[in-house]
């Protein structure tokens, strides 16, 4: 008994935590089917020093950050940031890819 307990616990207190992460995560934009440039152009409007801009036409997951001097600047999508993308945009059917700069 005090086995199912903990196991119902330890599943309760995950999906706490994965929904918490997602929630945590930076601003997502979507740019469908629009350049390198058009997206970056989008995280530079949202204004926020971590965003993610997403494309589904060409099935791609891009992270740009700001720095300091308020230059935004492509950075690499780990892939837990990457599952976490997937898993909230699951609905679509489509999995996306990490753009790596």
């Amino acid at each position: 008994m005090t086995k199912s307990l903990s196991q119902a616990a330890l599943l309760t207190a995950g999906l706490l935590l994965s929904t918490a992460s997602v929630a945590a995560m930076g601003p997502i934009a979507k740019c469908n089917d629009c350049s390198s440039q058009a997206a970056q152009q989008t995280a530079t409007e949202i204004e926020n020093s971590s965003v993610y801009v997403v494309d589904f036409v060409n099935r791609t997951a891009q992270k740009f950050v700001t720095d300091e001097k308020g230059d935004t600047l492509l950075t690499k999508l780990s892939i837990g940031e990457l599952n976490q993308i997937n898993q909230k945009y699951d609905y679509r059917k489509t999995h996306l890819r990490a753009v790596q700069p």
